[in-house]
C-alpha cells in the first residue's frame, strides 16, 4: 500500500496539541447552553459567563474514553460499515439547497431527494445514505417537519446507513426516534449526525442541543468546525489548525462527559477565505493541506476522522471541477481519512449537487483509492515464472498469470473514455451524458429494500401524529 501522506513532523504535532491545551485554558470555548455550563462546573472547570475553561486533565479523561472504531448500523445489516480502524467510507453530498440535472441548475425538491436516495442506494461507492443530501422547499407545514421527512424517507427507500441531522432539540430527537422505529429493539450506532462548532470557539445553542440529544441516546456524532482562514480563524493554517483542534476537543469533552464512550467522529472541513472574494474556497490547495493535516491529528489521539470530499468551487461538472475535486478525494484518501462526507457530486462550494457529477466523483474515488493501494510485491506479483516461460517478444494476453491477476490489478472505469478517437463523437459532452445516462438508469432498475410491514406501519403513525399530514413517499 502507497505510505500514508502526511504533512506534520511528530514535533509540529506536539507542538499543536500543546497550544490547543493552553488555548483550552487560557482562553476558553463559549458554550451557549446553560446545561453543558453545569456539566463543565460539575467537574471542576473553570466558567465565567458563557465561557468554559478546560484543563488538560479533563481532555486527557475525556480523550480515554472515546472508541477508536465503531460500527454504523445499517437497517440491512449487511450494509453496516466500520468507522475508524484504517478503512474509508464515502458519505454522499449534504446540505445542498440547488441541484444541477442535464445542465439544469434549479432549488432541489423532494422528489430530487428520493431520486437521490434511489440512486446511491444502488451505488457500490457511497456507503451511506439519507440525512440532508438535499435540502428541498415544497409543502412542508414546518422546518421541522422537512426534516424529519427527510429521514424518514431515507430510512423508506435505503438500506445503507443514514446520515442524521443536527439543528437543535427537537429535530435531533426525531431523528432518534424514527431510527428506533426502523431498529427496533436492535442496539448499536443506527444514524451518525454532525455537529459544527461556530469559529472561532463557539458553540451554539442549536448545537449543544442536538449534541446532548445524540450522546444520550449512544449515537453517533461527527465534531467538525468550517472555518475560513483569515476570517473566522488565523491566516495561518497553523493557527487554524490550533483554533480547530481546541473546538473539536472541547466538543468531545462535552459528548464524553454526558455519556463516556459516545462514537465521536474528528472531523474538520475548514479551509480558507479567498482574499479577493472573501467568499469560502473549497476547491483551494490549503484545503487538501487541512484534510492531511486533520487525519493526522485524528490519529494522534486515536479517533476516527473525518474530512474532504470531492470538493470544488465551480459551478458545473467542468475542468475545473475535476481539478479542484481530484486534489482533494486524492488527498482525503492518501491521508487515510475514516469517512468522507460530500464524496461526490459537489459543486459550488457546498451549494449545489449536481448528478452526473455524483456519478464523475464515483470515478474519481475510484482512480484515488486504487493509487492509495499502492504496488504489491510478493513472489506471485514478481512473475518471474510467467516471464521465463513467455520469453523475449511475447505477449502475456492469454498466461496464467494475467488472468489471474488482471481484475484485481486494474482498476476500471465506468465513465472515463479509453477507446479511440470517434469522429461522430461531441467530446465537449460526452462524459456527462454517459454520466446521465447512469443515474437515469438506476432509476429505472431501483427495486425499494424490504422493509417490514410493521415499521412501516410505526414510521406512518409517527409522522401522522406528529405533523397532521401523511408523508411525500412517491
Amino acid at each position: 500500500m502507497t505510505p500514508l501522506l502526511e504533512v506534520l513532523e511528530p514535533k509540529e504535532v506536539e507542538k499543536l496539541h500543546e497550544a490547543t491545551l493552553r488555548t483550552l485554558e487560557n482562553v476558553g470555548v463559549e458554550f451557549q447552553l446553560e446545561e453543558a455550563l453545569e456539566v463543565f462546573k460539575t467537574l471542576g472547570a473553570a466558567v465565567k459567563g458563557s465561557r468554559v475553561y478546560i484543563p488538560r486533565a479533563l481532555v486527557a479523561r475525556a480523550l480515554a474514553t472515546v472508541p477508536e472504531r465503531f460500527c454504523l448500523e445499517a437497517r440491512n445489516p449487511d450494509r453496516s460499515l466500520w468507522i475508524g480502524g484504517g478503512e474509508t467510507v464515502f458519505a454522499p453530498p449534504a446540505g445542498c439547497v440547488y441541484v444541477q440535472a442535464g445542465g439544469l441548475r434549479r432549488e432541489a425538491t423532494p422528489g430530487d431527494y428520493l431520486d437521490l436516495v434511489r440512486v446511491i442506494n444502488q451505488s457500490g461507492h457511497y456507503g451511506t445514505n439519507g440525512g440532508g443530501i438535499v435540502i428541498p422547499g415544497g409543502t412542508f407545514g414546518s422546518d421541522e417537519e422537512r426534516f424529519a421527512w427527510l429521514v424518514l424517507a431515507g430510512h423508506w427507500y435505503s438500506d445503507k446507513p443514514q446520515m442524521g441531522l443536527n439543528l437543535g432539540k427537537q429535530v435531533s430527537q426525531d431523528v432518534l426516534d424514527i431510527s428506533r422505529l426502523v431498529f427496533g429493539d436492535r442496539l448499536g450506532c443506527h444514524v451518525l449526525g454532525t455537529v459544527n462548532p461556530d469559529s472561532p470557539l463557539i458553540y451554539s445553542t442549536q448545537m449543544l442541543e442536538s449534541l446532548f440529544v445524540y450522546a444520550r441516546g449512544g449515537q453517533g456524532l461527527i465534531i467538525a468546525p468550517c472555518s475560513m482562514a483569515m476570517a473566522t480563524s488565523p491566516a495561518t493554517l497553523a493557527g487554524t489548525l490550533v483554533v480547530n483542534n481546541a473546538e473539536i476537543l472541547a466538543g468531545i469533552c462535552l459528548a464524553q462527559f454526558i455519556r463516556p464512550g459516545t462514537p465521536v467522529v474528528y472531523g474538520n472541513t475548514s479551509t480558507i477565505s479567498d482574499m479577493q472574494t472573501m467568499a469560502i474556497s473549497l476547491g483551494a490547495p490549503e484545503l487538501s493541506l487541512l484534510v492531511l493535516a486533520t487525519a493526522q491529528l485524528a490519529r494522534f489521539y486515536r479517533l476516527p476522522s473525518r474530512a474532504g470530499g470531492a470538493l470544488t468551487d465551480a459551478k458545473a461538472p467542468d475542468i475545473q471541477a475535476g481539478m479542484e475535486s481530484m486534489l482533494s478525494i486524492l488527498a482525503t484518501l492518501a491521508g487515510e481519512v475514516s469517512i468522507v462526507m460530500h464524496a461526490g457530486g459537489i459543486l459550488d462550494s457546498f451549494l449545489t449537487l449536481s448528478f452526473e457529477k455524483l456519478i464523475l466523483d464515483e470515478d474519481a474515488g475510484g482512480m484515488a483509492g486504487r493509487f492509495r493501494q499502492g504496488i504489491r510485491v510478493d513472489d506471485e506479483t514478481l512473475a518471474l515464472g510467467t516471464i521465463s516461460e513467455r520469453g523475449p517478444g511475447a505477449h502475456f494476453l492469454d498466461a496464467d498469470h494475467t488472468l489471474r491477476h488482471f481484475r484485481q490489478e486494474q482498476w476500471h472505469p465506468q465513465l472515463s473514455d479509453r477507446e479511440t478517437y470517434r469522429v461522430e463523437r461531441d467530446y465537449q459532452t460526452y462524459i456527462l451524458a454517459k454520466a446521465e445516462q447512469v443515474w437515469r438508469g438506476r432509476l429505472q432498475t431501483y427495486n425499494r429494500p424490504v422493509l417490514s410491514v410493521e415499521s412501516e406501519r410505526r414510521m406512518l403513525t409517527f409522522y401522522q401524529q406528529r405533523f397532521g399530514s401523511e408523508p411525500f413517499l412517491v
